[in-house]
């Protein structure tokens, strides 16, 4: 029998309509908050990431956190490690901590991305990126700070 460390809070039963999913403007991608780490005592958190033809979310590498994505509908190609692959509507990938990864739209329509985050803390770091870019200002410092507050790195572009 196994044993299970129990829980400092209790965590309630959460419904995430998709009407009342917060969205977060990230530039290339809308990101849909549909369970916040704060709901579940930062056990995990669930997004939902909508990116349109061309467009997606760069190569980076998360230290903190594994993700479980899950391809709801259109064409992506990944990068895992040192892989690069196009997949299709059903999709599911296992996203380990420290493993660089990253994806762009190939569709010609609307894909979009489930994540868990795992734990879930990661989430905020989009809330605070979507502030940061509502801002009319230079963001480059201000992102580098925030990446580094969450343990996130991007590969750089050549």
């Amino acid at each position: 029998m196994e044993s299970q460390l129990p829980r400092t809070s209790p965590i309630e039963p959460i419904l995430s309509l998709a009407s009342d999913a917060t969205a977060l403007d990230l530039g290339s991608t809308t990101l849909r908050r549909r369970i916040g780490s704060d709901q579940t005592d930062g056990e995990f958190s669930v997004v939902e990431f909508i990116s349109q033809p061309g467009e997606g979310v760069g190569l980076h590498t998360h230290t903190r956190e594994d993700e479980l994505v899950y391809l709801l509908e259109g064409t992506i190609e990944v990068a895992l490690g040192d892989q690069t692959m196009t997949v299709g509507q059903g999709t599911c990938a296992l996203l380990p901590r420290n493993i660089p990864h990253g994806f762009i739209n190939r569709g010609e329509r609307p894909s979009r991305l489930l994540a868990i985050l795992l734990p879930g803390r990661l989430d905020q770091f989009f809330v605070e990126l979507s502030r940061e870019l509502a801002i009319d200002r230079s963001h480059e410092t201000a992102i580098e700070a925030l990446c580094a507050e969450y343990g996130l790195t991007f590969a750089s572009e050549s």
